[in-house]
């Protein structure tokens, strides 16, 4: 990751995302012990989640994968929006994960459309910024 795309706002997101990876795993943990989920469940939830992060955070280092497109165009604008959209929709799916999770914890019930709407959420944030992306390509 380039000095330039460490901006204030990205690092706190990140340190946000960090902070609520964290609470997940504490949760995931808390929630298998009181429930008696077994530990592969739990290994496996916790698994899956830590590898999507990590995807996202190395394509946060690599943002031209994004759209396949040479690194000497993924720069200026191109290169902010790509890591926006990025780092916002590992945000929304760490904070997506999360509040089942609590829910779970606290023994209330979450409805099921829950996931439509996190996965509803991540599309917009995706095709507002492919948009915003796309047009900037293809002025160049």
């Amino acid at each position: 990751m380039r000095k330039d795309d460490l901006t204030v706002p990205a690092l706190l997101l990140e340190a946000v995302d960090i902070v609520l990876t964290f609470v997940y795993i504490g949760l995931q943990i808390f929630y298998g012990v009181t429930y008696g989920i077994s530990p592969y469940k739990v290994i496996i939830n916790l698994l899956i989640m830590l590898l999507v992060y990590a995807g996202f955070t190395v394509l946060s280092f690599f943002p031209e994968r994004l759209n396949r497109i040479p690194t000497e165009m993924c720069t200026g604008d191109v290169r902010k929006y790509s890591l926006r959209m990025i780092r916002l929709v590992k945000f929304v799916f760490i904070a997506g994960l999360l509040v089942p999770c609590v829910c779970d914890a606290a023994g209330i019930g979450i409805q099921s459309s829950y996931s439509l709407i996190v996965i509803g959420i991540i599309l917009v944030i995706a095709v507002i910024y492919e948009y915003k992306i796309l047009k900037m390509l293809k002025k160049s």
